[in-house]
């Protein structure tokens, strides 16, 4: 499966509202491509979804990915490799 979108702990604005054009474009496209997580260190969230083999790696070549995603926040268009881009919802 192919992730795009990433939602930490319990968002204060619904997915589909961030994420998706409208409500058919959420159950037909970007649902899927949404992962559910109560992890907040980025690092560890890019080796669970198999963009990178280990925090090791991250800590080498991408330093500036290692970090905590501990306040309420979007991020959009985070470039977590070269071929991929995600966004990050990050609740309470």
């Amino acid at each position: 499966m192919y992730i795009e979108n990433i939602v930490i702990g319990k968002p204060i604005v619904e997915p589909p509202t961030m994420f998706a054009a409208d409500e058919d474009d959420w159950n037909k496209v970007e649902k899927e491509k949404t992962y559910y997580t109560d992890e907040r260190f980025l690092p560890r969230i890019l080796v669970d979804l198999g963009i990178y083999p280990s925090v090791s790696e991250i800590r080498r070549n991408k330093p500036e990915l290692m970090v905590n995603l501990d306040k309420l926040d979007f991020i959009d268009n985070l470039k977590a490799s070269k071929k991929r881009r995600l966004w990050i919802l990050v609740g309470e």
